[in-house]
């Protein structure tokens, strides 16, 4: 009777001690899997990468190591005053598909983690160097970033006073006061967010730029050109005031008009008045200068029509012939109200 009783008693002992086992076990799991989900270098990089996805830039900014002060700018050797005007989600491109490519141990302690994710649809990598910042429970490693995690783009916009990305137009003089404001380019240093890809450019009226593509790395400083060129628009409004300011000479009714480029000598009487009307106009072609738009020389052709009479015989007759000429442009400057400002070359 006493051994049936002993087994009865070690039964539920038995399940228990499984029970046990089995919490350890699930418990130990769990530690596991927040470990690698939250405490290790490469789940607190995806919770960075993940928080720019769901463009909340607060919380990624708010991580260990992220912000971006003068101090930790200075620290990763990057423009301490770079421009914060880019950090803003209506910037951020659309990020999905993020996955962690690598995690390697580097000497102390430290890990670089490579991310993969595709930016509207585009791919691109990013390498994070992270390091260990506490623990928790003396068990769970908490991370911070070894250095800021955030590019420094430098951005010079070439020919024009303002760049694109996304639906935003970005005035780079407001981010380099220093340079002069009569600079036909500017440069400006601008943080932005990595992973991504992103799109600058320019379109005006007058000007307009193909995309420059930024792909910055973390920590680390890259550089775009915005090169705005003129537009067909522009052509044509430099071709019509200089049309006009040609068809202004022809009305002059002398041999040589008064600073214009066409006029003749002759060197027999005139009579009458001479009369000029214009048979070509020189074609504009815009080039950029060193501080403005400029054009080379172009030919163009005004017609001449004036009586003269011989010195050396007393004969008249009526003079009609097509002269020749060249005018380039100095200076072809856009003014801040979108006019004009020509000046046609001595």
């Amino acid at each position: 009777m006493s051994g049936d009783g002993s087994g009865t008693r070690m039964r539920p002992a038995l399940l228990w001690s499984g029970i046990g086992i089995l919490l350890v076990v699930s418990f130990l799991a769990a530690l596991g899997a927040v470990q690698r989900a939250f405490y290790s270098p490469s789940g607190f990089v995806t919770a960075y990468v993940e928080a720019l996805a769901a463009h909340d830039l607060g919380a990624a900014l708010s991580m260990p190591g992220a912000d971006p002060t003068p101090a930790a700018l200075k620290q990763a050797q990057l423009p301490e005053d770079a421009s914060h005007e880019l950090l803003r989600s209506d910037v951020l491109p659309r990020l999905t598909d993020i996955s962690v490519r690598s995690d390697r141990e580097l000497s102390g302690g430290e890990h670089r983690v490579t991310v993969h994710a595709l930016a509207d649809g585009r791919p691109v990598t990013a390498a994070f160097t992270v390091r260990p910042a506490a623990s928790v429970l003396g068990v769970l490693t908490t991370w911070e970033f070894a250095s800021v995690p955030l590019t420094v783009a430098r951005i010079t916009v070439a020919h024009a006073d303002t760049f694109t990305i996304g639906a935003h137009t970005v005035y780079p003089r407001a981010a380099a006061p220093d340079q002069p404001s009569s600079a036909f380019s500017v440069a400006a240093d601008y943080l932005l967010f990595a992973p991504g890809r992103y799109e600058l450019g320019h379109s005006s009226r007058y000007l307009h730029a193909d995309p420059a593509v930024v792909s910055g790395s973390p920590g680390r400083s890259t550089e775009a050109v915005v090169d705005a060129e003129p537009t067909d628009a522009f052509t044509q409004a430099v071709q019509t005031q200089l049309n006009g300011f040609l068809d202004d000479c022809a009305k002059q009714q002398v041999l040589q008009p008064a600073g214009c480029p066409f006029g003749v000598e002759i060197d027999d009487r005139v009579q009458g008045m001479p009369s000029w009307t214009m048979v070509t106009y020189p074609a504009v072609h815009l080039t950029a200068g060193a501080t403005t738009w400029t054009m080379d020389q172009a030919v163009g052709v005004a017609h001449l029509s004036v009586t003269v009479q011989s010195l050396f015989d007393g004969t008249v007759r009526q003079r009609e012939s097509d002269e020749k000429f060249a005018v380039s442009l100095s200076s072809v400057t856009i003014r801040p109200d979108g006019s004009l400002d020509i000046v046609v070359a001595d």
